[in-house]
C-alpha cells in the first residue's frame, strides 16, 4: 500500500444534509476518524453521537485532519467554505488534500482551484451520481479529476462511499462528466412522457407501456428505478425538479462558455421551469414526464 495512503488517518468533512449524513455513516462503521463541521447543530449531533468528532468552523477543521471532504448545495457554499473569513483555504496546507463531492459549476470550480493553490494543498474534484439510498449503500458513482497522488490517497475512504469510481483528469474532467451524465438523466422523462403520451392517446395500457419499455432496447437504469413511481403516478421526491434544474443550469452556463450548442437542454429546462411555477419544483423530477398532459390542459 503506498505510504500516501496509509498516512491518511484523520478525515474532515463539511455539510452534513441529505446526502453527507449517509455518507458520514459509512466513514464512521469503517472505523475512519472523521471530524464535521455543518450549520445546522442537529446535523452534527447525529454525528457526534455516532463518534465523530465536532469542529466549531471549517478553518479550524482543516487544521486538524489530513483530508477535508465537502458536500454542500451550490456554487456559493462552496466558494465560502473554501474562502470565507473561517473557511478551508486559512488553514490547509501543503500535504493535506481537500476533496469536494458536490455538484457545482466548473468555472467556479476553476477558481477553487485558483484559491487553494497558494496553500500547497492538494483539490480533488469528486462529484458523486445516484440517490441518498444509494449513498447509504455505499453504491454511489464517483467521478473523480485533480491530481492523481490525492485520488490515490483518499481512495480508501472514496471506497467506502461508492463502488464506481471513475478517475478521469488533472483538472475539472470530473465536473463536466457529472453534468454530461445529469443532462440524459433529466433530459429522459420528458422523452419517456412524449413516448408515453401517444401510446396512451392510442388506446395502450399505461403499465404495460412501461413493462415493455423496460425490456427493450430503449430501458435504461433510471427508467427502471422510475418504474414502479411511474406505474402509481406518485411524484414523492427522490430529486426533486428543484435540484435537477440546478443541475441543467450549471450545464447551460458551461455550455455557453464553450460554444456547445443544446437546444434539446434548453427545452427541458423550460419545462421544468414551467413545472416550478406552478409551484411543483418540489416534486419529482420524473413528474415532468407528465408534460403533454399539462399541456393540453392548457
Amino acid at each position: 500500500m503506498p505510504e500516501e495512503t496509509m498516512r491518511l488517518s484523520r478525515l474532515g468533512w463539511i455539510g452534513v444534509g441529505k446526502m453527507g449524513t449517509p455518507l458520514c455513516t459509512n466513514l464512521l462503521k469503517a472505523g475512519f476518524d472523521l471530524s464535521v463541521v455543518d450549520t445546522d447543530p442537529a446535523r452534527v449531533a447525529g454525528m457526534t453521537a455516532m463518534g465523530a468528532k465536532q469542529s466549531p468552523d471549517a478553518a479550524t477543521l482543516a487544521r486538524s485532519v489530513d483530508a477535508v471532504f465537502s458536500m454542500v448545495p451550490n456554487d456559493e457554499v462552496l466558494l465560502a467554505i473554501v474562502a470565507g473569513e473561517r473557511g478551508v483555504a486559512r488553514t490547509i496546507g501543503p500535504g493535506q488534500i481537500f476533496v469536494d463531492l458536490s455538484t457545482v459549476s466548473p468555472a467556479r470550480s476553476e477558481r477553487v482551484a485558483e484559491l487553494l493553490a497558494p496553500t500547497g494543498a492538494q483539490y480533488l474534484r469528486s462529484p458523486v451520481s445516484g440517490s441518498t439510498a444509494n449513498a447509504a449503500a455505499g453504491s454511489l458513482a464517483l467521478y473523480c479529476s485533480g491530481p492523481r497522488k490525492a485520488f490515490e490517497s483518499v481512495r480508501p475512504a472514496l471506497e467506502r462511499l461508492g463502488n464506481r469510481l471513475t478517475y478521469c483528469g488533472q483538472g475539472e474532467e470530473a465536473r463536466v462528466l457529472k453534468l454530461v451524465i445529469n443532462m440524459i438523466v433529466c433530459m429522459t422523462p420528458a422523452i419517456v412522457g412524449e413516448a408515453l403520451s401517444l401510446g396512451a392517446k392510442s388506446g395502450l395500457d399505461w403499465s404495460q407501456m412501461i413493462d415493455a419499455i423496460g425490456q427493450s432496447v430503449g430501458a435504461s437504469p433510471v427508467i427502471g428505478y422510475k418504474a414502479d413511481m411511474m406505474k402509481r403516478r406518485d411524484w414523492t421526491p427522490m430529486a426533486t425538479i428543484d435540484l435537477v434544474e440546478k443541475d441543467l443550469d450549471l450545464a447551460l452556463e458551461w455550455g455557453r462558455l464553450q460554444g456547445a450548442p443544446m437546444p434539446l437542454t434548453s427545452m427541458v429546462h423550460q419545462f421544468n421551469t414551467a413545472f416550478q411555477e406552478r409551484g411543483d419544483g418540489g416534486l419529482d423530477f420524473f413528474s415532468v414526464l407528465t408534460w403533454p398532459e399539462r399541456l393540453s390542459k392548457g
